[in-house]
């Protein structure tokens, strides 16, 4: 892929080099994500309940938030952005659950917020043309973006929800016109280091984002990294199964189209999630009831349906975690609280965990609104032998590797430290795969923060990357 869409910006190459340059050698646990955020509603009043992902004991109502809500982690924070009659954000920290708030304008409507830097951020406002950019923590206004070109008929582009990939962000947005879907929706780029539009079709007159061939983007971006895309759930006019899942090449700036139809899952998609290796799930909106279903991003085959649950918004949300789990928010009156599927297998283990009001959303302590590092096709190998740069980099919690090899020629990555002493071995799969390193060395340790080389071999030939790995 492209660099300059997929390299950090440099902001945060810049705070990533010095945030390894302090780190100490304390080793946290394997998994990188403790705490699962729960934003729970009944419509009239909020609250935020916390839960270990240890022991998944909850702790309710932790803080006050609006009743219409969503969340993004950041730095150490928890930013709860709220929504439809509250327009304001909330920078909430977990060490003592204390709040600054700050409102994005009256009327504004708030729909999510994307960080750039510790101290620069951009809130898109439904209510609003202009895409706001401020310090998350204290809530300092520096600037706007405007997308009014991007408006309807009713003066607005009404923008949603984002993603950032280096130094560009990507704003879905719906283009109703007084809340009717009759326009085509759009999915704007904007450059973070110029704070412009960019430009994806310079061949028409004026600024041009993504046109997107479904309509009424509704869920976050998610990343197929198995194919190099972006996920985007578009839900069209409800009811009318015109919808689907769409995907989008980050790389061209293009869409490829709708890769699940709302035909093929029986009803509007509501929310999308997926995990390495082929496999993805999707919040099925139907008649009177919601449905858990996994499907195939490869082939866009429905394959089982996990859960169903009564009433028409009975499953709002759902996220994935780095320990290979799947929350899921259940809000229906008889069974409301978060459901928690095992993703390599789909089980169900634990759940409904009670959190108090009803959950609507549901986050983890990672964030949610970057991925850096995420490869693209391998390029012909040289020798018979290529090696992507990891995903993600800056490294957490596990790096992923793709790796080609010549058929019937075994493959191995090494890691090793700045001073050329090996880490880890990992045999490499046959042909062309993917290497998984979970920080840990040959004993099982913990690595520290800190600059390391993967090394692949096979036969005569070696490719190496460096990989900075953060706490």
């Amino acid at each position: 892929m492209n660099a300059s869409i997929f390299g950090l910006s440099r902001a945060r190459r810049a705070a990533a080099c010095a945030l390894v340059a302090a780190c100490a050698a304390a080793a946290p646990a394997r998994a990188a994500d403790t705490r699962a955020f729960a934003l729970c509603s009944d419509f009239s009043t909020g609250s935020l309940s916390a839960v270990d992902l240890v022991t998944r004991v909850v702790s309710p109502d932790v803080a006050p938030i609006g009743s219409d809500a969503m969340a993004r982690w950041s730095n150490g924070r928890l930013y709860v952005v709220n929504r439809f009659g509250q327009d304001n954000v909330e920078a909430i920290d977990p060490a003592g659950w204390g709040i600054t708030q700050y409102s994005v304008g009256n009327g504004s409507n708030p729909q999510d917020i994307a960080f750039v830097a510790p101290g620069r951020a951009y809130v898109s406002r439904y209510g609003s043309t202009t895409l706001l950019i401020v310090n998350p923590a204290t809530g300092a206004q520096l600037g706007t973006v405007s997308l009014a070109g991007f408006a309807d008929s009713d003066g607005l582009p009404e923008m949603a929800r984002m993603a950032r990939f280096g130094n560009r962000l990507f704003v879905a947005c719906q283009r109703l016109e007084n809340f009717a879907v009759t326009q085509p929706a759009v999915v704007v780029v904007v450059d973070t280091d110029a704070d412009t539009v960019l430009d994806v079709n310079p061949a028409l007159p004026g600024k041009q984002g993504i046109p997107l061939a479904g309509r009424n983007p509704v869920t976050a971006f998610i990343t197929d990294r198995a194919h190099s895309r972006l996920l985007i759930g578009v839900a069209g006019s409800y009811g009318a199964l015109d919808g689907g899942i769409e995907a989008i090449d980050p790389n061209t700036l293009t869409s490829l189209g709708i890769v699940l139809p709302e035909t093929a899952l029986g009803g509007d998609i509501s929310d999308l999630e997926i995990r390495d290796g082929g496999h993805a799930y999707a919040l099925v909106t139907l008649a009177s009831s919601n449905q858990l279903v996994s499907w195939d991003p490869g082939n866009g085959a429905v394959l089982d349906t996990l859960t169903t649950a009564s009433g028409g918004f009975s499953l709002p949300d759902m996220e994935a975690n780095d320990r290979g789990e799947l929350y899921v928010c259940r809000n229906d009156f008889s069974s409301p609280g978060l459901l928690v599927f095992r993703m390599s297998d789909d089980a169900l283990v634990a759940g409904p965990l009670s959190t108090g009001l009803p959950p609507l959303s549901v986050t983890f302590d990672h964030a949610s609104d970057a991925v850096t590092g995420t490869p693209g096709p391998i390029p012909a190998p040289a020798a018979g032998l290529a090696l992507s740069t990891p995903w993600p980099n800056p490294v957490r919690g596990s790096a992923r590797f793709a790796i080609t090899a010549p058929a019937g020629v075994a493959a191995r990555l090494e890691l090793l430290d700045l001073a050329g002493r090996r880490v880890r071995a990992l045999d490499a799969p046959p042909g062309a795969g993917t290497i998984v390193w979970d920080r840990t060395d040959e004993q099982g340790r913990r690595m520290p923060a800190g600059v390391y080389l993967a090394r692949a071999r096979a036969g005569g030939a070696t490719r190496t990357v460096r990989v900075v790995v953060i706490d």
